[in-house]
């Protein structure tokens, strides 16, 4: 018969340290946004504008847009990270907003990457959807591309249809 303590590995057991001290750090509050009773792109803190003027980074070609996949075309990883970068960079310029119908012109440097101007509209409308700048699901009433940028960047100048 055996009577006393066990010692499994023939090593005595210490007893585990105290959990550390928890540090709790304060947020200091925030005024929040007067509520409009409004939603959408009509209830951004932005001021609407009639003419705005950006530059972007070109986006990447039109055969790698989207790629194949057994459930359909879905969005490239190229595109995805293009669209990341170009809408931090559109945010950072802190653009108005376009609240109506809109024309987009587009001044491009001549290069191998720009030479399809059709290509150039669709990933150009999806950014400025996710920046809030236009309306998701709208098309431009008027689309114009022209060569004539400086550098590798786009100059996009996005206004107001409805004023014109």
């Amino acid at each position: 018969m055996c009577v006393g303590l066990f010692y499994f590995n023939k090593t005595p057991r210490a007893p585990r340290p105290a959990p550390r001290p928890l540090r709790v750090e304060t947020v200091k509050p925030r005024a929040a946004l007067p509520k409009t009773g409004q939603f959408g792109l009509s209830a951004e803190p932005r001021p609407a504008a009639q003419t705005i003027t950006l530059s972007v980074p070109t986006p990447p070609p039109a055969s790698i847009l989207y790629v194949p996949t057994p459930q359909g075309l879905v969005r490239s990883e190229a595109y995805e990270d293009w669209l990341d970068r170009a809408a931090r960079r559109l945010n950072a310029q802190k653009p108005g907003r376009i609240g109506a119908t809109f024309a987009l012109e587009i001044a491009a440097p001549r290069n191998a990457r720009t030479r399809q101007f059709g290509a150039l509209e669709r990933p150009l409308v999806e950014l400025l959807a996710r920046c809030r700048i236009i309306r998701r699901g709208l098309s431009p009433e008027r689309f114009s591309a022209t060569y004539g940028g400086a550098g590798s960047e786009l100059t996009l100048t996005v206004s107001d249809h409805s004023a014109a």
